[in-house]
């Protein structure tokens, strides 16, 4: 894990880790990205759906991507949080109602009616994807 960028300014405006998604550390980058938030100074609201967002991006990349290593990035908007994950694998997502008698498939469902915009869109080298949390 690097952060690989901060801004000089007294207040960061991103944070950018490069990692190896596991559903085993998915609790270690919802701290560092609490930390974030409260950095910050968003409301609880704000917070649970960013966590909300890093957890279902990063255990999509490790579900779902042969290589799991990705990039977890935080940035402050001036009215939003935006969480985006950048991975390997040109399989875009596809959000559809879910089967809510199945055990999974309904993470980005919940996602994108949590926040206040969902999308994705294919890289020189994989995917975006990213979840956008309003502030105001």
């Amino acid at each position: 894990m690097t952060l690989a960028s901060r801004s000089t300014d007294a207040q960061p405006l991103s944070y950018s880790w490069l990692l190896t998604a596991r559903r085993s550390d998915l609790a270690h980058f919802r701290r560092l990205a609490k930390l974030a938030m409260r950095e910050w100074d968003q409301d609880d609201a704000v917070t649970e759906v960013v966590l909300h967002g890093v957890t279902e991006l990063l255990a999509n990349v490790a579900r779902h991507v042969p290589d799991p290593r990705c990039r977890l990035e935080l940035f402050l908007e001036e009215d939003a949080v935006r969480v985006t994950v950048t991975d390997s694998s040109a399989a875009l997502p596809r959000i559809t109602l879910p089967d809510w008698s199945a055990e999974e498939g309904r993470g980005l469902w919940l996602l994108r009616e949590m926040a206040d915009g969902i999308g994705f869109e294919p890289t020189a080298d994989g995917k975006r994807v990213w979840v956008r949390v309003g502030t105001r």
